[in-house]
């Protein structure tokens, strides 16, 4: 955590575990189809959960260099458009960019002084050539680790547990407890009541079990 918290805003942090239970959660339960009791069909169970959740956190640390690389061609983008002395499209380029925030928070004579002032600072701006960075990629391994290591909770009963329907259940019961600390947690950055976002996450982890389930798993 101390290493993803250097490169990941808390939400990023959440977030990426959060991905990585739902995935593991719905893998588990979905897998469970045709299985056979014993060794076997746990073995079977453990290397589908960690073999898909070490592809979506590649997937994902990916998804995180590109994210990086479109902003800041972006970024590159408006500072040339308030650059051009267009003042029509540096104010477009502007309310596109940050106009639903400042609608937020500014009335409309606020709003235009601001742009106002962001296109008289604009020559002084001189953005980089949009490039991965070193801290692009170990942003990447950051999402990768989370989602890694949300993995290994929700598999210890069948490390432990030789019954592939209980270690099955109580699987779900540890992701879906997991869920939970995850909305409580979320709730501190979004203003919202921990309790009721908690729970959320355990309707939501609830639903992905019960759907499985119901289709077999």
């Amino acid at each position: 955590m101390k290493f993803s918290s250097r490169y990941l805003a808390p939400e990023e942090r959440l977030s990426e575990v959060l991905f990585g239970l739902i995935m593991v959660l719905a893998i588990i339960s979905a897998t469970k189809i045709g299985l056979t009791e014993g060794e076997e069909g746990i073995r079977t169970m453990i290397f589908a959960a960690v073999g898909c959740n070490v592809a979506w956190g590649i997937v994902d640390g990916v998804m995180y260099v590109l994210e990086g690389l479109f902003a800041r061609a972006r970024y590159a983008d408006l500072v040339s458009k308030l650059k051009s002395h267009r003042m029509n499209e540096a104010f477009a380029a502007l309310r596109s960019e940050i106009g639903p925030t400042a609608d937020l928070i500014l009335d409309e004579t606020g709003r235009e002084r601001i742009y106002s002032e962001m296109i008289r600072s604009a020559p002084q701006l001189q953005p980089e050539k949009p490039r991965v960075t070193r801290d692009d990629i170990l942003g990447a391994v950051a999402c990768f680790l989370l989602v890694f290591a949300s993995t290994f909770p929700v598999l210890i009963p069948f490390l432990i547990i030789r019954n592939l329907e209980l270690a099955t259940r109580l699987s779900n019961l540890i992701a879906i407890a997991m869920l939970f600390y995850l909305g409580y947690e979320q709730a501190k950055y979004t203003n919202q009541n921990k309790l009721q976002l908690g729970l959320v996450m355990v309707l939501l982890g609830i639903t992905i079990v019960v759907v499985t389930i119901l289709l077999g798993g």
